[in-house]
């Protein structure tokens, strides 16, 4: 797996430092809510931690809350354009599964399990983080079923296939994510990968088909 910064190929400084801030910015800003309480958290504490300006910090995010859940919204168009430059003859939910693992334009399998369940204990904790979360798994959701409906050749708005596609997708990735930040047997990647094995199935498993 490639690092964020590798994930499209080579970079130049100015983009590279972009990522190298912006992930900077959500270390810290994790690091203070924690110390702090999401409540007496603002984004100039953030700013001088992250020795940056506040007028910086809403170059990278809207408000103190996006910094402090998933970046998933962050790289939506970048797995949008990754997913539909994936081979034409490749399904939909094989595309999304390999822009996913082949890139990890997130840094996902990069990131550290101790760090990210601590993010999502706060998520969890703060109605505010949830809703915000929520939200850029939907930006990620309406990106993928955009790519999907490209490569089908199908209208977004007119056709359940692409936003079913793209919803199972965010959800096995979502899922998968969760129980990584609980479960220590296993990697990410492994558990990504057995997501979407259940969902390119179909579904069905061995006890499934016996009560058929």
């Amino acid at each position: 797996m490639e690092d964020a910064e590798q994930s499209v190929g080579a970079m130049g400084r100015r983009e590279h430092k972009k990522v190298l801030t912006r992930r900077s910015i959500r270390s810290v800003a994790l690091d203070l809510a924690v110390d702090v309480g999401l409540s007496h958290l603002t984004v100039e504490m953030i700013a001088e931690a992250a020795e940056i300006s506040p007028r910086t910090f809403f170059n990278y995010f809207s408000c103190k809350e996006d910094a402090l859940v998933t970046d998933a919204g962050a790289v939506a168009e970048l797995l949008r354009t990754l997913v539909e430059a994936r081979p034409a003859e490749e399904a939909p939910l094989r595309a999304i599964r390999m822009a996913m693992t082949e890139n990890d334009p997130a840094s996902l399998v990069q990131a550290s399990r101790t760090r990210a369940r601590t993010r999502q204990q706060l998520v969890q904790e703060h109605p505010a983080l949830m809703a915000r979360q929520l939200g850029k798994y939907a930006q990620l959701e309406q990106s993928f079923a955009a790519a999907v409906a490209r490569r089908l050749d199908a209208d977004v708005d007119e056709d359940l296939q692409p936003a079913l596609i793209a919803g199972a997708a965010v959800s096995a990735i979502r899922i998968a994510v969760r129980r990584w930040t609980t479960d220590e047997t296993a990697s990410l990647d492994e558990l990504i990968g057995s997501a979407f094995d259940l969902l390119e199935q179909g579904g069905t498993t061995a006890a499934d088909t016996h009560h058929r």
